[in-house]
């Protein structure tokens, strides 16, 4: 079979094309240090990349999460702690208000104006709300205060709910956001309406402070401040553990991620060393077809005679 000069060029070129696209796809991996430039290199690691990167885009959304969830928690535990101090100022006071005997209706009604200002403290305190204008321990009802005063009975009560709001922190992983007024205070809110209906009693400037009434009612608040004030360290306590629960949560997802990003290293990371020796061969044998080339372009019929 006769090989025409045609044939030759067309095989020759082929072939110098085929290693001078080679040479070039090797530039571009080596530039960009990956091994997949398009699915079709490798159509099987091409999908096990995807999923690891969608998993990866999961694990970033749930670190999210519990970013903000933590310090979510940590504003709320903040200002829970700092009710448990102005409670215990108040006990305080009413301890000195239950001093019989030792103390004027001028020395009462002191106390009973350091008490309202307690009394409004805790209650700006349940009603705290985060950088979104959302109320922290209204529940589900992050619209509205926790807890609210009305004039008309001259008693506080929950406007909120004890419902919890969720947030995703691990894959089928949900964990509380939020504590509730209801469920630091009672449904009767009595810590606060003790400490209101005491206040009112020492304002009164025909009050006797020898009257056993007095004692009774500084007794029965104190009892009620103490049970909320329980309720309140729970909470806290409650909020501290959620807070180490989602370390762990964050720290298995890191692990997670780690896993992750070495999958898709060894899927996708170019091998340099490799490719080195790749691109040296290819550029070898374009070079010996370029020779070769030449080599036949100089044979003619002529030249042999």
């Amino acid at each position: 079979m006769r090989i025409t000069n045609a044939q030759i060029t067309a095989m020759m070129s082929n072939s110098m094309n085929a290693s001078s696209a080679e040479i070039g796809k090797l530039m571009q991996q080596m530039a960009t240090g990956q091994r997949m430039m398009l699915p079709s290199d490798d159509p099987i690691a091409s999908v096990r990349v995807l999923r690891v990167q969608r998993a990866e885009a999961g694990l970033e959304q749930y670190r999210k999460n519990i970013a903000n969830l933590s310090s979510n928690l940590s504003t709320q535990e903040a200002n829970l702690k700092a009710t448990s101090d102005s409670m215990l100022s108040a006990r305080d006071l009413l301890l000195w208000a239950g001093n019989v005997g030792a103390n004027a209706n001028e020395d009462l009604a002191a106390i009973a104006s350091e008490l309202e200002t307690i009394e409004s403290t805790i209650l700006s305190f349940a009603n705290v709300r985060d950088e979104e204008g959302r109320y922290l321990f209204s529940g589900t009802l992050s619209d509205q205060p926790a807890v609210t005063f009305d004039s008309a009975t001259d008693t506080y009560s929950l406007t909120g709910n004890d419902k919890h709001r969720q947030a995703a922190v691990a894959n089928g992983v949900l964990v509380d956001e939020n504590v509730t007024a209801a469920s630091i205070y009672g449904t009767g809110v009595d810590a606060l309406n003790g400490l209101h209906e005491m206040v009112q009693m020492l304002k009164d400037p025909a009050l006797d402070a020898t009257d056993p009434a007095v004692k009774a009612k500084i007794d029965d608040t104190l009892n009620k401040l103490d049970a909320g004030h329980g309720g309140v360290l729970g909470a806290i306590t409650e909020l501290g553990g959620r807070q180490n629960s989602l370390t762990l949560l964050n720290n298995g997802n890191e692990e997670v991620s780690l896993v992750n990003q070495k999958t898709e290293g060894e899927l996708s990371r170019l091998d340099y060393a490799g490719a080195v020796i790749d691109l040296n061969n290819y550029q070898l044998s374009l070079q010996s077809t370029q020779k070769t080339y030449l080599k036949i372009n100089e044979l003619s019929l002529f030249g042999l005679l």
